[in-house]
This record gives C-alpha cells, structure tokens and sequence, in this order.
C-alpha cells in the first residue's frame, strides 16, 4: 500500500494482554486530525497501562489507499456504517482479542473518552474544546505501540 512519496504505513502487531490500542489515521494536515492525535496521546499519558497508541498520517495515500483496507479489516455492521467515511481522522480502538471497534472522526472519539475518563480534566477539554488552526500541522511521531 502507498504510492511513490508516501509513508509506509506503520505495522500494527498484535495488541498486548490487557492493553487497548487507540488508533488515528488521517491527513498530515488537519486540525481535527491534529485534536485526535494530541487526545489518542492524553489518554495514553493518563493510563499507560491500559492504552497504547498507533497512528498513521500521509495525505497522499490516506483516502484512496488507506482507508479502504482498513475498513475491510472492520466487523461487517461497521463496514456497513462507515462506508461513507472519507474524512480526516478515522479513529478506531482495537483489542487484544483481536476485535476492532471503529469510532470514526474526532468526535466519535471524543464522545467514547469523555464517558470513560469522566475526571480527567486534560481529556475532558480536549473533548469540550475545537480544535485550533494550530494543530492543523500533525506530529507525525509514531505512537506508543510497540510495532510503530
């Protein structure tokens, strides 16, 4: 996958015992790309015990090439619900097990970690707040997944 120029998409290897990786996939130049990044990385930093992160970023080959294996990687009912989905970030939490468990954009992802991090006030604002021009521009440094 990817096109002369593109990044090579990281591996992602099996989730670790007890651990759920979060997932963001999108173009290097987004500010809701940028917001999900900098929460897929708070969570991290609050529990890295339990949550590990991955992530994916070329503008080049994200929609075309991407994106479209990814969602065949998915359980059919969510093929079904993000086949429309073009948009930048896709996010998605993948187990140990195996499963996936696709949010879509920032504001899925938002949604899931306000209910699960109900006290955690850098997570809550990340949540509550829009993104700024400013985090248009990616950290493309890998996530904290062992394969990345």
């Amino acid at each position: 996958m990817g096109t002369s120029g593109s990044r090579p998409v990281p591996v992602r290897s099996p989730v670790p015992a007890g651990k759920v990786r979060i997932c963001v996939a999108g173009f290097t130049l987004s500010h809701h790309t940028g917001r999900a990044r900098k929460l897929a990385d708070a969570i991290v930093k609050a529990q890295p015990s339990k949550y590990e992160s991955w992530f994916y970023f070329d503008t080049k080959t994200y929609q075309k090439e991407f994106l479209p294996v990814l969602k065949a990687e998915l359980p059919p009912d969510q093929q079904e619900l993000f086949k429309t989905h073009k948009s930048s970030p896709f996010c998605w939490l993948e187990h140990a097990d195996g499963t996936k468990d696709a949010k879509g954009g920032r504001d899925r992802l938002c949604e899931w970690a306000i209910k699960e991090f109900p006290s955690d006030d850098t997570i809550q604002k990340l949540c509550a707040t829009q993104p700024s021009l400013v985090e248009a521009w990616v950290d493309e440094a890998p996530g904290t997944a062992a394969s990345s």
